[in-house]
């Protein structure tokens, strides 16, 4: 599948990438094979046909006793090579269908940053033994010192670094002999004697750099770097920001330690962004619409539970207007439309602000200007939406007063929308605690409450107008 095939001209030509259809089938296949009783190097063989990405997905969606049958039958640079295009909670569970000896020597054939977080992801009792038996439990060593969640986690001590010193013919021909891959050398850092960071250069800046010149004469002193205690959000936002192609980490005197690729920060802001999602949905990131029901109870159920104190609160501020629903019922009707409105808006603001927070773009110091911002789209958005639903109601009804009624009580709710938008997320930012965690519960317990006031409070007021 993944062979070149020839063309007329006599040129190859690669297919491309298999489809998620096509993928689905190659694991129906394999899945079949092993129901079979056939080899395991039979289906071995048929995942061998993908491009590692493939073959990543493809063991991920395999059942527990197909993927260990499988990865007996590859080999340690094969199931290396896999594990660097998996996510790191399906690599930490690949590493547990493997026995320990060849488990370390997977993970020696592995990136170091991989094998940190493979280990990072088991027991510690099984991540101990398996470091014990890794030729390279000095690198992988010291990244296990970080946070997997800071630069230090992240990056990969696979770089390369020159001396500023050197004459440039010099670090050529140290290249040259390094035998390293050519996206090794995508991007080249430079360093004093003292493994100080003072600049990075390309291999273009070297080639045609004059001759006789030396390595700082070719670097870009100018570089951006981060120290390994810097969370990952700010080093992605950092390589966003100045379109770099990765980005070195330094220890607190300046040294360079190691250096964190673009691709592993587009996984970052990946997996940022689909744990926001949840977090705003009250959910957590394992729950899964295959997986185990037991997971998704547990993620969802507190969250549920926590809800129903909002809900109570609704209702007893609702209750205090129950005699307005006894003398007018048909004003119950109308109630959801205002409540689910101001609900609609308020979650709109909290998703923008909850996301620039996220992206860097606002911190907590911008609040006032947010909150004028808001205050103007929920002037302009709720005269439309307000007096278009105004004017439907009261036509419907044939009722002035309750169409104005509905109008002001909606209106009134997008300011209180647009405030608990903005401010929910802000506090939580100032209290650090991640604004995407509750902030659509608290936000929709101010709507829904600010929305029955207003309306119940209005229609209270005017009741004796309305049409009975």
């Amino acid at each position: 599948m993944a062979g070149p095939d020839e063309i007329s001209s006599g040129e190859t030509r690669e297919e491309p990438p298999p489809t998620s259809e096509q993928l689905e089938e190659v694991q129906e296949r394999i899945s079949q094979h092993l129901q079979k009783g056939a080899p395991a190097d039979v289906a071995a063989a048929v995942l061998q046909e993908l491009r590692a990405p493939d073959q990543a997905e493809v063991l991920s969606e395999l059942e527990p006793e197909a993927r260990q049958v499988v990865l007996g039958a590859l080999s340690e640079e094969r199931i290396a090579e896999i594990l660097e295009h998996m996510d790191v909670d399906d690599a930490v569970s690949v590493s547990g269908l493997i026995d320990l000896e060849r488990m370390a020597s997977v993970l020696d054939r592995a990136e170091p940053d991989v094998a940190a977080d493979v280990l990072r992801g088991i027991e510690w009792s099984s991540a101990s033994r398996i470091l014990a038996r890794m030729d390279d439990r000095s690198t992988i060593g010291n990244l296990l010192l970080h946070r997997d969640d800071h630069a230090g986690g992240l990056m990969t001590t696979n770089v390369v670094a020159l001396r500023d010193g050197w004459p440039v013919s010099h670090a050529l021909t140290m290249l040259r002999a390094s035998g390293l891959e050519r996206d090794q050398m995508r991007q080249l850092f430079v360093v004093s004697s003292d493994g100080l960071l003072v600049g990075e250069l390309e291999l273009p800046d070297l080639v045609f750099a004059p001759p006789g010149s030396l390595v700082r004469d070719a670097m870009n002193p100018d570089v951006i770097s981060v120290e390994t205690g810097t969370d990952q959000e700010e080093a992605a936002r950092l390589i966003q920001r100045y379109e770099i192609r990765s980005l070195p980490v330094v220890d607190a005197e300046g040294r360079l330690e190691g250096a964190i690729s673009v691709e592993d920060l587009i996984q970052v802001a990946e997996e940022e962004a689909t744990e926001d999602m949840y977090r705003l949905a009250a959910v957590g990131r394992e729950d899964s619409a295959a997986g185990p029901v037991r997971v998704s109870v547990r993620n969802r159920l507190p969250w549920l539970m926590a809800n129903i104190l909002t809900v109570i609160a609704v209702a007893a501020v609702l209750s205090a207007f129950a005699s307005t629903f006894d003398t007018l019922a048909i004003l119950a009707v109308y109630l959801p439309m205002v409540m689910n409105q101001s609900g609609v808006a308020g979650t709109q603001v909290t998703t923008v602000v909850v996301r620039s927070l996220a992206l860097g773009d606002i911190g907590p110091s911008s609040t006032m200007r947010l909150l004028r911002r808001e205050y103007i789209l929920a002037a302009v958005n709720g005269s439309v939406v307000s007096a278009t639903l105004g004017i439907v109601v009261g036509a419907w009804r044939l009722d002035v007063y309750l169409g104005l009624i509905v109008f002001a009580a909606m209106y009134l709710s997008y300011f209180v929308a647009a405030s608990a938008g903005v401010l929910v997320p802000m506090t939580m930012k100032r209290l650090n605690i991640d604004p995407a965690t509750a902030s659509g519960v608290i936000l929709t317990t101010f709507t829904d409450i600010a929305g029955g006031v207003f309306y119940l409070g209005l229609a209270t007021i005017f009741l004796s107008s309305l049409r009975q």
